[in-house]
């Protein structure tokens, strides 16, 4: 029986979808544009094997990851490198799903761009502000009103202050108050390289609305899982719920899950801080994809991972020695051991316990890895050794960084 830890309810639940066993999942994709780095891939893996394990237990999956292909960051980087806009995005994008192709991932059902939602966008800001949860400034932008919604604050325990105020800052943490929908352009004119062009004009639809336009669109008016990195609590996932479950009178998603992050020794990984390491260069330095993998799940997603290349060489040679091990079991044509199916079901056990306890992956490995090394200590019949490769193979779908 699968628990997972639950932000909005703070506890372990156990996990029942809302519709028999079929699962639809949100999760925040990459701003497309430059290259994600390993702290992102951290989140996207981890959530892939969520999927996986999901899958495994006999649910039908249906995720749905956007790209954001349009923001505040995007025109930023299109102004600094004079790169047009869907060209530097198409390229990021495709070094995206090369990294997530590389290190196994399953692919999302959907991957929704925001740039294909605009009018999407203004249709919900349009609803919201007829509904009276929204309303426009002299500027004609348009806020969300939280006194409309009593939900709000739930998801992270944030306070609101009883003296509200409106609030143009979107990236960074600020206290709770109302929150920017939709900006029209600032120059106000058809063929701004800075807007997108929608029903309600040349504008710039914010980031509270577009993941809640995205999901509601590709997934409907609730969902089961809602999932990214920690920062993302307030206030993007709080603004994000409260949009959708305001337009709809329905609680957004009944489970969300938070990953803390992957940090490079002891700071923070960051584009801006020039720290960020990739993927490509992880390959280059002679880890194996799925090494690289077993590395981003090797640390349970509620506590920060800490990168160092110490840290990737000791991942390096823990996976190489399984490798080995695995290598040995294949080759293994002993005289067989007895009560071997106690040793199937215990390692079993130990695996599926751990996965099943709020998504414990890196316990979950650490119970494969010690089931291969009892398993290469023994004289293994050649069908003991072929059932121990079938059980293993199980274990990988579910992980997918075991060296078989």
């Amino acid at each position: 029986m699968l628990k997972i830890y639950n932000t909005l309810t703070k506890k372990l639940d156990i996990f029942k979808p809302r519709n028999g066993n079929v699962v639809k999942m949100y999760t925040c994709g990459p701003t497309v544009y430059a290259r994600p780095h390993i702290g992102n891939y951290r989140s996207y893996m981890t959530e892939d094997t969520l999927k996986r394990w999901l899958t495994y237990r006999g649910y039908k999956v249906k995720h749905v990851m956007n790209i954001t292909d349009f923001d505040h960051t995007i025109i930023q980087q299109v102004h600094k490198t004079g790169v047009p806009r869907e060209e530097m995005t198409a390229a990021s994008e495709r070094e995206f799903r090369e990294d997530l192709k590389l290190l196994g991932a399953i692919p999302a059902e959907q991957y929704p761009h925001a740039s294909k939602y605009a009018d999407s966008m203004a249709t919900i800001a349009l609803q919201l502000l007829k509904k009276g949860i929204a309303y426009r400034d002299a500027k004609g932008k348009i806020f969300f009103d939280i006194s409309k919604y009593s939900g709000y604050g739930k998801l992270t325990g944030e306070r609101i202050n009883n003296n509200r105020k409106v609030t143009l800052e979107e990236y960074k943490r600020f206290k709770a108050g109302d929150f920017l929908l939709w900006k029209p352009c600032r120059y106000g004119k058809k063929g701004c390289g800075d807007c997108i062009n929608t029903q309600l004009g040349m504008a710039e639809p914010e980031w509270n609305l577009q993941c809640a336009t995205m999901s509601h669109e590709c997934l409907g008016d609730d969902i089961d899982i809602a999932m990214g990195g920690w920062d993302n609590r307030f206030s993007h996932h709080e603004n994000t719920r409260a949009v959708v479950s305001a337009l709809t009178g329905k609680e957004y998603s009944k489970y969300w899950m938070h990953l803390k992050h992957l940090i490079i020794n002891g700071r923070k990984m960051s584009k801006r801080l020039g720290n960020i390491v990739r993927v490509p260069e992880l390959i280059a330095s002679g880890m194996e994809p799925k090494a690289v993998r077993m590395m981003l799940l090797s640390v349970q997603y509620h506590h920060r991972l800490n990168f160092t290349w110490d840290y990737a060489k000791k991942a390096t040679k823990r996976f190489e020695s399984m490798k080995k091990e695995v290598g040995l079991l294949k080759r293994m044509n002993g005289n067989g051991v007895q009560n071997f199916g106690s040793v199937l079901k215990n390692a079993r056990f130990d695996f599926e316990s751990a996965m099943d306890n709020d998504l414990n992956a890196a316990r979950a490995i650490a119970a494969a890895e010690m089931f291969v090394g009892k398993c290469a200590a023994m004289r293994l019949s050649k069908r003991q050794a072929s059932e121990a490769l079938v059980l293993l193979k199980k274990f990988d779908f579910a992980v997918a960084c075991i060296p078989l």
